[in-house]
């Protein structure tokens, strides 16, 4: 019988659940989806070329456990705090605590075994949606990785039905321990909020210390590789410290000193905004400090992402200044040529008596040959050309590269223009092309490549063209590229959904108040105001510690990213847009439920 009315509980309420059975399947979704990464070892090792991949990844699960336990830990008593009326009443009407127990018990475990069931199944989905888009859009060659991977899916439900199983015990030894009258007027209890200025004198000096040395830890492990093992944990320990001291001290302190501030808090509502904003801080510390981390990690998997993306166009660009090399071309190829968007074309004839390849000089003087040359302490590759290859060995290394296989390890000779006549030989011919970016010719490039390949067979072992290394550097990197955009994107949703469930499960709360506001005259339109400016900050606390640690915390790739910090304005603009489409949706839905 208690089972029943637990369940019809859950079905007659299912509109008041729907924020929380939301939150806790897209925890569980986001769990699982992290998880088919970290648990698929056979993927870590053969797309990655990190040694301590697996090792990070050991910390990701850990520091994701923890961030996940915090949230179901506020959702828990978020679920609580819902019915705990309607156990009073029927504890009034003379159940027993034992039964109401009971009763809590079967209802929490049963919210979170069927979110969780959900939640995978839309992890699933996710997983396979995200990692098509990801590995079409960026062309990636990734290897041994499943949407549906089974230790994943059983990794996720043993750690939910552990979880909730603590949480339906918690509850029920809550509800044992609480007085009838408790439970009713809860709602109506004040919350008392301590206030003691040395003690957040005191959080605030720990706190600014412990980012210190989380940061200068993340700075001494990029530059020092072989301290990852030892760097990562203390690092990981002292952000997370930290950011929770930072924004409990840090942050009250500040909105208690706007408050001081007769000329700002006396204006218009500000007073309140402020007030509303200290209460929230202070009750809000433990989500927006997981969701500061979780901003950091996600913001950061997606930098790094590009990163390793920038770092394929670098390294494939210093393999090869042309992006298309065709020898003798027929007219299929000639067709497929004048498909390219050409930035330079060159077209060079040689001839080779069995011992030596002859090049006539004098059309390198109208084609200057164009040659990649690497920077040694930035690890990228500036491009030059010269109309003197006989005198660059870099230049004539590019020139080795265009040429058959038979014909590369032959010495090249550059002769005038009358040598050149005089030799008996058949006169081959090389295409040379550079497109105006070479991913955006990436179709045309890789059908001609193949069509050479085919012409000529012995370049499928030995092919030397910019497609082919194009693909090796591309194998080799694109595991790493796809776990930080993947990664990204999974702890983008977390994070912000987090932090819009957490604001909206406490909105019924605040009707009282902005009724009351209402009543005494205040506008709607300064309403809406006041609500927008305290949303706004609670979005934005987690958002500018986010980006500090993003900040610092690229250190950790100085010694595998030659420009870690490149073009670090796309990853912030996309994430920032993002982010903020969450803002506005949280505080359409929060005026929804707290303004008529």
């Amino acid at each position: 019988m208690l089972n029943k009315l637990a369940l019809s509980g859950i079905r007659h309420r299912i509109r008041d659940y729907s924020v929380l059975f939301s939150g806790l399947m897209i925890a569980s979704a986001i769990f699982y989806m992290f998880m088919s990464l970290a648990t698929n070892q056979s993927f870590l090792s053969s797309n990655s070329p990190a040694a301590a991949t697996s090792f990070i990844f050991a910390f990701g699960i850990v520091l994701l456990a923890i961030i996940t336990i915090v949230y179901i830990n506020y959702a828990n008593t978020f679920l609580l705090s819902m019915r705990q009326k309607e156990y009073g009443m029927f504890m009034m009407l003379g159940a027993k605590s034992s039964k109401i127990s009971k009763m809590i018990f079967v209802e929490t475990f049963a919210i979170g075994a069927m979110s969780t069931i959900i939640g995978s199944i839309i992890g699933i989905i996710a997983t396979s949606f995200v990692s098509r888009w990801i590995i079409k859009a960026l062309d990636m060659q990734v290897k041994h990785f499943n949407s549906f991977y089974l230790p994943a899916l059983l990794w996720t439900f043993v750690f939910f039905i552990v979880i909730f199983l603590l949480s339906a015990i918690k509850n029920s030894v809550s509800l044992r321990r609480s007085k009838v009258l408790t439970l009713l007027n809860r709602d109506s209890q004040p919350v008392k909020i301590k206030r003691n200025g040395v003690l957040k004198a005191i959080q605030a000096l720990f706190g600014l210390v412990m980012l210190i040395i989380g940061y200068f830890t993340m700075y001494y492990t990029g530059n020092n590789p072989s301290a990852i093992f030892m760097g990562i944990p203390v690092a990981l320990v002292t952000i997370v410290g930290g950011t929770y001291f930072t924004i409990n001290s840090v942050v009250t302190t500040i909105i208690a000193l706007l408050k001081k501030n007769t000329k700002f808090s006396q204006k218009g509502l500000n007073n309140f905004t402020l007030s509303q904003l200290s209460f929230r801080i202070t009750d809000y510390t433990k989500i927006l400090s997981m969701v500061s981390m979780m901003f950091a990690l996600a913001l950061g998997a997606i930098t790094v992402g590009l990163g390793f993306n920038s770092q394929i166009d670098n390294l494939v660009n210093g393999q090869n200044y042309y992006d298309v090399q065709v020898t003798n071309p027929n007219a299929a190829q000639q067709k497929r040529l004048k498909k390219l968007t050409v930035d330079k074309k060159v077209t060079y004839n040689y001839k080779t008596d069995g011992k030596k390849v002859y090049y006539q000089a004098s059309e390198f003087k109208n084609q200057p040959v164009g040659y990649a040359k690497m920077n040694t302490k930035t690890m990228q590759f500036k491009l030059n050309s010269t109309k003197d290859p006989a005198k660059n060995s870099t230049a004539q290394y590019e020139l080795m590269g265009t040429r058959l296989p038979k014909e590369r390890m032959m010495e090249a000779e550059f002769v005038n223009d009358k040598t050149y006549q005089a030799i008996n030989s058949k006169e081959i011919t090389s295409v040379l092309v550079k497109t105006d970016f070479f991913k955006k010719n990436l179709p045309e490039i890789k059908a001609i490549s193949k069509a050479e390949n085919n012409r000529y067979p012995s370049l499928k072992t030995t092919s030397s063209d910019k497609y082919t290394s194009y693909t090796i550097i591309n194998g080799f990197l694109s595991g790493l590229e796809f776990m930080g955009f993947f990664l990204g994107i999974a702890f983008l949703a977390m994070l912000a959904s987090c932090l819009m469930f957490k604001i909206l499960s406490g909105a019924n709360g605040d009707v009282k108040r902005y009724k009351m506001l209402s009543k005494i005259g205040a506008r709607q339109k300064v309403l809406r105001k006041t609500i927008n400016k305290e949303i706004a900050v609670l979005f934005s606390v987690p958002a500018v510690l986010g980006i500090v640690h993003v900040l610092f915390g690229l250190q950790l790739f100085v010694g595998i990213l030659y420009k870690p910090y490149a073009n670090i304005e796309i990853p912030f603009a996309i994430f920032l847009v993002l982010y903020l489409g969450y803002y506005f949706l949280t505080r359409y839905l929060y005026k929804k439920i707290v303004l008529k």
